[in-house]
């Protein structure tokens, strides 16, 4: 058998990534010499924010840590609580919201259900996340009532009865399957509980977890580049390791390299991906260093 490298696609940048980049390149030219600031890191990629900070701006987790009033402020890709908007509004120069389409439709999807007096909400997302947390706390702001479930276990400890109307909302970057399981437990013990026709697990994630499990027999070794504070990365791992197979992880070239050559080359078929907020040439990094070692580079597309 000849040895094979597969690059799995989709990977890399998703739409809403590839939009928030492209928005802030576009205001940094719009505001030369001028301050700017960007809640959080406008996506979970470090390589990414190293470029943007040296074109001048600033990252900082707390909008309060900005002082200048004068400053630009950016709002990052995974999305802000709008008590935050409001309030950066009325005190900065300029503020952008640079937040994935996916992500603003969770956020209008609130809205809605508060509009028609539906406040008791389950949110499957996971607390301490960017996009999960600020989802949760303006759910709070605007009144309604949330219960958190990460995992099974903490379906138990909702706290509405069985008879109330809940709707049960998603984070973006979860697990497909995942998702669609917890739901189903859900609506086990609450009948009446309801979510969005379409899904709330964005379509980006959906697919670069799909084209894994499409080809699950295809290859070995498999290998994911992407930020370590990346969700939608992290799935991708954890899909392979429950299914029993060599895994590797890492957010470039440079960390896989860390891993011994005899785990590396142990076996003649790898696979390799990166979540939706890996540049692309971190990815084809890895599949270059694979075929200078004797393996020829294939694709494998999602069907």
């Amino acid at each position: 058998m000849s040895k094979v490298v597969y690059y799995l696609s989709p990977s890399s940048f998703c739409f809403g990534v590839k939009r928030s980049i492209d928005q802030l390149n576009t205001i940094i030219i719009q505001h030369p010499g001028e301050k700017i600031f960007c809640i959080h890191a406008l996506v979970h990629n470090p390589k990414v924010t190293k470029e943007f900070e040296a074109k001048g701006v600033s990252f900082v987790e707390d909008i309060d840590a900005v002082e200048d009033t004068h400053a630009i402020i950016i709002l990052s890709a995974h999305g802000t609580n709008r008590k935050m908007i409001d309030e950066a509004q009325a005190k900065y120069k300029a503020v952008y919201n640079l937040e994935c389409p996916f992500v603003t439709k969770i956020y209008t999807e609130v809205d809605n259900l508060l509009k028609k007096w539906i406040s008791k909400i389950v949110y499957i997302g996971k607390e301490n996340h960017q996009e999960g947390k600020n989802v949760i706390a303006y759910i709070r702001y605007r009144g309604g009532e949330v219960s958190i479930c990460e995992k099974q276990e903490d379906i138990k400890n909702i706290l509405y009865t069985t008879e109330e109307e809940i709707w049960v909302l998603a984070q973006t970057t979860l697990n497909f399957a995942y998702v669609q399981e917890m739901i189903a437990s859900i609506k086990s013990t609450y009948p009446h509980a309801q979510m969005p026709a379409l899904s709330d697990v964005c379509r980006a994630t959906y697919e670069r977890q799909t084209v894994v499990l499409q080809h699950l027999n295809a290859f070995d070794t498999f290998i994911v580049i992407g930020g370590k504070e990346s969700n939608n990365t992290k799935e991708l791992y954890t899909i392979w390791v429950q299914n029993g197979k060599q895994s590797f992880y890492g957010e470039s070239l440079e960390d896989i390299l860390q891993y011994p050559e005899a785990e590396l080359f142990a076996h003649e078929r790898v696979a390799i991906t990166g979540g939706a907020s890996t540049p692309i040439e971190d990815i084809k990094a890895v599949v270059a260093y694979y075929t200078s070692h004797g393996y020829e580079a294939k694709i494998l597309e999602l069907s």
